[in-house]
C-alpha cells in the first residue's frame, strides 16, 4: 500500500514537471517569432531623430520616427538598440517599466526628456497616443518643466 501511494506520487510529481518543461518550451517557441522593439538613433535632415520599430515581424509594419525639432544631429551617437535588452547603452535612457513575458511586449523609457511607451497596439509619446500605420514623422520640442537624464 505504501509502495503503490509513493509510486503514484512519483508519476504525479513527474507528469507535472514534464508538463511545466512543456509550457516553458512552447513560450519560448512562441516568443522567438514575434520579434523584438528597436530604437535606432539617427537624423532626419539637421535634427535628432528616434525611430522605433517592431524588428524580426515582416507581417507587422509597426515603425514611426520621433524627430526632435529642438535637438540637432549628432547630440547622440548614431545606433540601433534592442529594448529592453539594450536600454542601457542609449546615453541617457532611463527604462521605467517593462513587460516582455510574451514578446513583443510592453516597454516603457524616458529619453530626452520624452516619455515613450511601445505596446503592439500603439505608441505613446508623452501621454498621447499615435498610430502604428500613420507614417508620418511624430515632431517633439523640449518639454518645459521635465528634467533631463
Amino acid at each position: 500500500m505504501k509502495n503503490q501511494i509513493v509510486k503514484n506520487v512519483l508519476l504525479y510529481l513527474g507528469g507535472g514537471i514534464l508538463c511545466v518543461v512543456l509550457l516553458f518550451w512552447s513560450l519560448e517557441s512562441f516568443n522567438v517569432a514575434q520579434g523584438h522593439w528597436e530604437a535606432e538613433i539617427g537624423q532626419a535632415e539637421q535634427q535628432l531623430a528616434l525611430t522605433l520599430r517592431l524588428a524580426g515581424r515582416e507581417d507587422w509594419s509597426l515603425r514611426r520616427q520621433v524627430v526632435f525639432s529642438d535637438k540637432e544631429a549628432g547630440v547622440h551617437p548614431a545606433g540601433t538598440f534592442s529594448l529592453p535588452e539594450q536600454a542601457e547603452q542609449m546615453r541617457g535612457n532611463k527604462v521605467t517599466f517593462e513587460d516582455t513575458t510574451i514578446l513583443p511586449g510592453r516597454v516603457k523609457f524616458e529619453w530626452e526628456g520624452h516619455q515613450f511607451d511601445l505596446m503592439p497596439d500603439r505608441l505613446t509619446v508623452d501621454g498621447k497616443q499615435y498610430n502604428w500605420k500613420n507614417q508620418e514623422p511624430i515632431a517633439l520640442v523640449k518639454r518645459t518643466g521635465v528634467r533631463e537624464l
